[in-house]
């Protein structure tokens, strides 16, 4: 089962180009990113050790963060920006 901050691939696919689909930011680390340069349509690539000077880009909007694997560098990054 899923957590309540997650999402399966199979549901984000069915969001992705709906008018009021959530924002996609890709955080994925440079060497990651370098191995498989390609985004998910619509994602735009963010740092993620500067969450801090673009999360206020998303507030009042639904994101959502991916990584690599999508564990701990993107949950991460997701609690900072919610922070803020």
């Amino acid at each position: 089962m899923s957590s309540f901050n997650s999402i399966s691939p199979d549901k984000l696919a069915r969001l992705i180009g709906l008018p009021h689909s959530p924002a996609l930011i890709d955080v994925r680390a440079d060497e990651d990113f370098r191995n498989d340069p390609r985004l998910l349509p619509g994602a735009v690539r963010r740092s993620h050790a500067d969450v801090a000077a673009w999360a206020r880009d998303y507030a009042g909007r639904s994101a959502i963060v991916v990584c690599n694997r999508g564990q701990k560098l993107s949950a991460g990054v997701a609690a900072a920006a919610a922070a803020r």
